[in-house]
Parts: C-alpha cells; structure tokens; sequence
C-alpha cells in the first residue's frame, strides 16, 4: 500500500512540475481576455496569465497594468482589435516588474503613469527580495508620472473611478481600482482566482491583505465583477472565499510558529493541503505560499 501511496504522490509531483513548466513564457498563450461591457475587458492570455484592465470610450484607453516587457507587443496587438484610440492613462497596482512593462512605452506615446508613491520609489531602485531573488532598478523613463499617499479617483470614459492605496498587502504600493457606474473591480495581486497571492516582504503582509478584504467586502454588491491578477473574472463571494483561505493559513501557521516549528518542518506539515486542490493551481506553489507566510508570521508572532 505505501508503494501505491508513493507512486501517487510522485505522479503528483510530476504533474505539478509539468504544469508550471508548460506555462507560456510573457507574450504567449491562447486568449482568454473577457470582455465586461461598456468597453471595459480583462485582456489576459495564457495560463494564470496577468491581467490588464482596459476601459475604452470617448476620453481614449485606461488600462490597469501594463504587463511584463517581453509581452508589450502582444498588449498593443490585444488593445488594437478592441479599441483604436490612444492609451492615456495606465494605472501600475503596485510595483511588480510584470505589472510595468509598458510604462515607457505609453509614457513615451504621452500617458500619465499613475501610482502610489511607494511603487514609484521601489521602481528607483534594486529591490533585493529577503527570500531569494531581486528585482532591477528600473530606468526614469519607467516612472509613474503621477503618484499619491492613500486615494485618488479620476473622471474617465463617463465612469468615476476610484484608485484607493491599500496599506502593506501584497506589497507596500498596492492599489485597488473601483470603476463605480460599470460595477467592475480590479482587484489584481490582491486575488488571483484561483491562485495564492503573494506576501511580499518588502511591505507587503497577511495582516495587510486581511485587513483590506474585510474593509473592502462590505462595500461591494452581489453584482460586481472582480478582475484578479490572475485567473477569470470573478465575484464578490470568490473574494469572500479568499478571505477565509487567508484567515485560515495564518491562523495554522501562526499556530506552528507558536509551538516552535521552524520553516522546514512546517512546510513539511503541509498546512494547506486541504486548499491546494482549489487554490494551487498557479504560479505559486503551495510550498512558496507557506514559506511566505511562515516569514511574515514570524516576524510578529511570539
């Protein structure tokens, strides 16, 4: 029996690595942008591939996001067979170096580049990730051309649009983007759909993205579509579903720290196994998610 328990467990394994591995590199992938009325979309392709918000009309193309740099020409080729007006403003939700590949390209062409001030300066500079890797410094011509501390809501396409900083989520220069008369979210890396999200340590935590959720749900209506940074469209009630995962995992993991496991032992313990099946199906895998967390927690927990 411990034989076929074995041979599953490696067959899963395999899987898991091929399906990550099969994932299109940026710029490549079948289409799967939705289209959300009154000119607003997900541009999206590939699996789990980011989406970019784009709102068309009279005033020109809004996007949130602006993709990673080997996908600008995919982007522009997405954004022309929906609209054929110029791209005026691009909202960067945080800082992520594939949230910001077009900035210079549409800041060139005489966009406003609009984020909050924290994205900004994480883009001046190299950003050293304290769990292995590093973003690059990215050059002047990259930098949102417009920034501010807490909200700031544009008057655009007919729409009144709210763009509201959320504190130390994913990262420290999150923003969420409401567009108030088409009922439409964008909540990127705040929610993939069906996809963990990210603890950034370089501002970001659980406590962040917790607090933000239960902030934010009571405010929205059973009707509004909400554009993740990964996955479909989705609802009010996948982001309540979210919340619990995020509840739960700190709740588990706060728990270990509490009875002095260290990382490797509690990711060995899986403590979220139950929520991969439905969660784990991106480019984060369960162990990243846990590792994440255990290093957040660990930092407050006592």
């Amino acid at each position: 029996m411990k034989y076929l328990v074995l041979a599953a467990a490696t067959l899963l394994a395999f899987t898991s690595v091929s399906a990550f591995a099969q994932r299109p590199p940026p710029g490549e992938g079948e289409d799967r942008s939705q289209a959300l009325g009154g000119g607003i979309y997900s541009i999206n392709w590939g699996t789990m591939g980011l989406n970019v918000g784009m709102s068309s009309g009279d005033d020109g193309i809004l996007l949130v996001d602006a993709q990673d740099e080997p996908a600008v020409p995919r982007l522009q080729a997405e954004i022309a067979k929906r609209s054929d007006k110029s791209v005026r403003i691009v909202i960067n939700s945080h800082w992520h170096f594939d949230h910001v590949g077009a900035n210079e390209l549409y800041r060139r062409q005489g966009a406003t580049i609009i984020a909050q001030e924290n994205t900004r300066k994480r883009l001046m500079s190299e950003q050293v990730n304290p769990l292995g890797g590093k973003q690059r410094a990215f050059p002047p011509s990259f930098w949102p051309t417009l920034t501010f501390a807490d909200k700031l809501t544009l008057h655009f396409n007919g729409d009144d649009i709210d763009v509201i900083h959320v504190p130390s989520g994913h990262t420290d220069g999150d923003v969420i983007v409401r567009l108030r008369q088409a009922d439409v979210l964008f909540a990127a890396d705040l929610f993939n759909n069906g996809d963990y999200t990210r603890v950034d340590l370089r501002g970001g935590s659980l406590d962040g993205m917790i607090a933000a959720y239960q902030q934010l749900l009571p405010a929205l209506d059973d009707q509004v579509k909400v554009v993740p940074g990964r996955g479909r469209v989705g609802t009010k009630k996948d982001l309540e579903d979210y919340l619990a995962v995020m509840v739960a995992l700190r709740d588990r993991i706060g728990r270990l720290i509490r009875e002095g496991k260290t990382l490797e032992e509690v990711v060995a313990l899986k403590p979220s196994a139950d929520l991969d099946p439905k969660w784990g199906n991106g480019p984060i895998r369960p162990d990243q998610i846990v590792e994440e967390v255990y290093a957040d927690m660990k930092r407050k927990v006592r």
